[in-house]
């Protein structure tokens, strides 16, 4: 705000001096055109009254043109300086509010809870991983009690058959025990029973 106050008072004087310099020039002029036009009398200049109320008049109205001249500049200064303080004004509640924007855009609102974006992606693609490890331990665990339930199965199955013989081999030996047993008691009943 005092760089912008500086830059405004130095445009001011510069444009004061160019303008007081071009009157002071046609003021200087005017009076040396009075100076020579007057007539001198014992080391004194006389001059003219019309020309001595002609330059006074000059040099009046090049005073009032720059008094009105500053007055305009100062002018323009205040009213430059409130539209800088009003830019000013604008520019910080526009950087507020694009602050606000960039939170707004950089983050995420999950459960009621802002969180950054990168940490929403990191939390999310955490998730993800761990639920794909889950899913590919689940599945070789059914796989591998798959594969056990199979081979129990075909156990079962070579055991069921196995006893199936078993039973066949031990049904077939005590069919042949009773017929053994059934000849002897026939053989033995005979040998008693003479007849």
């Amino acid at each position: 705000m005092t760089h912008s106050k500086l830059i405004y008072s130095i445009l001011a004087i510069f444009i004061f001096t160019v303008v007081s310099a071009q009157e002071q020039t046609s003021i200087t002029d005017q009076f040396e055109k009075v100076i020579e036009s007057s007539n001198s009398y014992q080391n004194f200049k006389v001059i003219k009254k019309t020309d001595m109320n002609t330059l006074q008049k000059n040099v009046v109205d090049s005073i009032n043109l720059l008094e009105s001249k500053i007055n305009k500049d100062k002018t323009t200064i205040e009213e430059q300086k409130a539209a800088i303080a009003e830019r000013s004004s604008t520019i910080q509640s526009l950087e507020t509010e694009l602050n606000e924007t960039r939170k707004k855009v950089e983050s995420i609102e999950v459960l009621g809870i802002q969180t950054h974006k990168t940490a929403y992606n990191s939390i999310m693609w955490s998730i993800i991983i761990v639920l794909f490890l889950l899913a590919v331990i689940l599945f070789l665990v059914f796989k591998k009690g798959n594969n056990r339930t199979k081979l129990a199965k075909s156990k079962l199955l070579e055991t069921e058959n196995e006893l199936q013989e078993v039973r066949k081999k031990a049904l077939e030996k005590e069919q042949i025990l009773r017929r053994e047993l059934q000849d002897e008691i026939n053989k033995n009943s005979s040998r008693r029973d003479p007849n």
